[in-house]
């Protein structure tokens, strides 16, 4: 039996915790939590879906850079696509966790700006960056003004399921 103690002052201080007692633990993860990374490899699949379906656009010329920007979960995707680039890719990929872009980011590089709420302001106005640049865009989001945004002004648009709680700090985006 594993157990644990929770912090001092909580109404646990005093006991162990039967972590193999899923009614214990469930009490203790209001936000369910422990279901959503049971879900995890569901969601896996669901991602995979998406981007099957998705048809890139074609780039005349070879990118110099490609971006991914966002926050919390929503950055995590492109650590993990980051490391792929980096053992596949001869064009470097760059993460970004601001409001701005580097000013090296011009016409012809690829930013992919992913918020899965499409509200994020540090995603949006990395957009907005991207665009005055003349950066290929590709939105990642389940809906807001990022979503918004990238239909209205004609860039690939990535579609994820919303209702994810509590969205978005579950969400790999």
């Amino acid at each position: 039996m594993r157990t644990s103690r929770v912090l001092q002052g909580s109404l646990y201080s005093d006991m162990a915790i039967n972590l193999d007692d899923r009614s214990v633990v469930t009490e203790l993860d209001p936000k369910g939590m422990l279901g959503l990374t049971e879900g995890f490899p569901k969601q896996c699949r669901q991602a995979l879906e998406i981007a099957n379906e998705v048809k890139l656009p074609l780039h005349e010329r070879r990118p110099g850079v490609v971006i991914a920007t966002g926050m919390g979960g929503s950055a995590a995707g492109g650590d993990f696509v980051k490391a792929l680039f980096d053992r596949e890719s001869s064009v470097p990929l760059v993460v970004n966790r601001d409001y701005g872009l580097p000013a090296y980011i011009g016409v012809g590089d690829i930013v992919f700006c992913a918020s899965y709420s499409g509200n994020t302001e540090e995603t949006l106005a990395a957009y907005a960056d991207a665009k005055k640049a003349g950066s290929k865009i590709i939105a990642v989001t389940s809906g807001g003004k990022l979503k918004e945004q990238a239909v209205a002004d004609g860039y690939t648009v990535y579609t994820v399921p919303a209702g994810q709680p509590p969205a978005p700090r579950s969400d790999l985006c």
